[in-house]
């Protein structure tokens, strides 16, 4: 399933108390890009997803933006915290 870049930062950036049904949207949208299913996103999951649609400079803003532990991978949680942040 290819992704835009636009349709990523509109799936993540709807509300800032999300309900039930917006956290399932947040958690389908990580599992989308969990490619190889490991419970985290990578750098290369989101390029695959993007097919070099994706700025480099908006990929590592991203990253300064979510992953909040500087591990190179973006948890679950912390893409939902990126992306209620977003509204």
């Amino acid at each position: 399933m290819k992704l835009s870049a636009a349709l990523f930062v509109v799936a993540v950036a709807q509300d800032s108390n999300p309900g039930d049904a917006k956290m399932a949207e947040y958690k389908q949208d990580f599992v989308d890009f969990d490619l190889n299913k490991d419970d985290l996103i990578d750098a290369q999951e989101i390029r695959t997803q993007f097919q070099g649609d994706l700025d480099p400079k908006e990929l590592h803003q991203f990253f300064i933006d979510c992953d909040k532990d500087d591990s190179g991978t973006v948890t679950l949680q912390e893409y939902i915290d990126y992306a209620i942040t977003l509204s």
